[in-house]
C-alpha cells in the first residue's frame, strides 16, 4: 500500500464499460487501507454510494446529528448528496483501522441498500462481515487491479457479494419483514398458472404454512388456495371473452392437467360452463 498523510492505501478507479452501465450497479472506486493514529475523512459529501467494510478497529461515523462507532465485522454506507465525517477511534491498545470500500452508480442501488436494511438514517450494519464476505472482497480488489479489465468477472463477483450479504444480514436478523404478506400475493399473482403450491410461498418468507394460512386469511379474506383458483378462474374468463383460444387451450394454459378439472372448477365458480359463459359474452 502506498503511503498518504492519514492512511497507507490502494486506491483503484474504473471506467465502466457499457455493459456494465447498461445493468443496475457497478464499481466506480475501491479501495482499502490501513489508518494513521491521527485519521480522520470528512465532513464530505460524495456523488455515489459507498459501502466501507471495516476490517480491523474501530471507527466513529457521524452524520445529520447522528453519531455510531463500528468495529471490527461492521459496515457503513455513505449515501449519495450527503454529508458524512469518519474517524479512527483510539485507545491505547487499540489496532490500526483497516477498511475496505466500494463506492458503486446505477438504479438498483436504492433497492440493493433497502434489501439490507441500510438507510440514511441506519446507515450500518453490524457483525456482517464473516468469512465469505472477505473472501468475496478479496476477489473484487484483486479484480479491479488488473490492468486489463474483465467487466463479465467484475460484475459477477460484485452480485456474488451482494448475495452473500443479504445471507448474512438473513442469519443475523432472522425476523420477517413488514409486508411479508403482501410478498405472497404478489408471489401467487405472478406464477398463479404455474405448478406452485402454498408450501413453495411459505419458504419463500420464511413461515410454516398453517401460519402463512391464517394470516393471509385475515388479510384478505379468502385462504391462499382460493386466492391461487380466483385468480386462474378470472384469467379464464378474459381469455374465453377476449379470445379465440379453444377451451381446452384456455384450461391448460392456466395450469389445468385437463378440460374437466377446469370446466368443474368454471362452473362452480361462474354457474355457467366456460362455452355458455363465452356463448352468452360473445353472442
Amino acid at each position: 500500500m502506498q503511503e498518504y498523510t492519514l492512511e497507507y492505501a490502494d486506491y483503484w478507479f474504473s471506467l465502466p464499460q457499457p455493459v456494465q452501465t447498461a445493468g443496475g450497479c457497478w464499481i466506480v472506486r475501491a479501495g482499502q487501507n490501513e489508518a494513521k493514529p491521527n485519521y480522520v475523512a470528512g465532513p464530505k459529501v460524495i456523488n455515489q454510494t459507498s459501502f466501507h467494510w471495516i476490517m480491523q478497529g474501530k471507527v466513529k461515523v457521524s452524520t445529520n446529528n447522528q453519531t455510531i462507532v463500528l468495529s471490527k465485522g461492521d459496515l457503513f454506507c455513505l449515501f449519495p448528496h450527503r454529508s458524512y465525517t469518519y474517524e479512527m477511534v483510539q485507545h491505547s491498545e487499540a489496532k490500526p483501522l483497516k477498511m475496505v470500500w466500494l463506492a458503486m452508480e446505477g438504479n438498483q442501488l436504492p433497492y440493493l441498500t433497502a434489501q439490507l436494511g441500510l438507510t440514511t438514517e441506519t446507515f450500518w450494519l453490524k457483525e456482517i462481515v464473516n468469512n465469505e464476505i472477505v473472501s468475496a472482497l478479496r476477489s473484487i480488489l484483486e479484480a479491479v487491479s488488473r490492468p486489463e479489465k474483465d467487466a463479465f468477472r467484475e460484475q459477477s463477483l460484485l452480485y456474488d457479494l451482494f448475495w452473500k450479504m443479504m445471507n448474512a444480514t438473513i442469519r443475523s436478523a432472522p425476523a420477517r419483514k413488514a409486508g411479508w404478506l403482501d410478498d405472497v400475493k404478489d408471489y401467487l399473482d405472478l406464477h398463479a398458472t404455474e405448478q406452485i403450491r402454498i408450501e413453495d410461498a411459505a419458504r419463500l418468507v420464511g413461515v410454516h404454512r398453517s401460519h402463512l394460512f391464517t394470516s393471509f386469511r385475515k388479510q384478505f379474506g379468502v385462504s391462499p388456495q382460493q386466492y391461487l383458483q380466483k385468480i386462474k378462474l378470472e384469467k379464464g374468463a378474459s381469455l374465453l371473452r377476449e379470445t379465440a383460444l379453444s377451451v381446452t387451450e384456455i384450461a391448460l394454459s392456466l395450469g389445468y392437467p385437463e378440460l374437466y378439472s377446469f370446466t368443474r372448477s368454471f362452473t362452480k365458480y361462474f354457474g355457467v360452463s366456460p362455452s355458455t359463459y363465452r356463448g352468452r359474452v360473445i353472442g
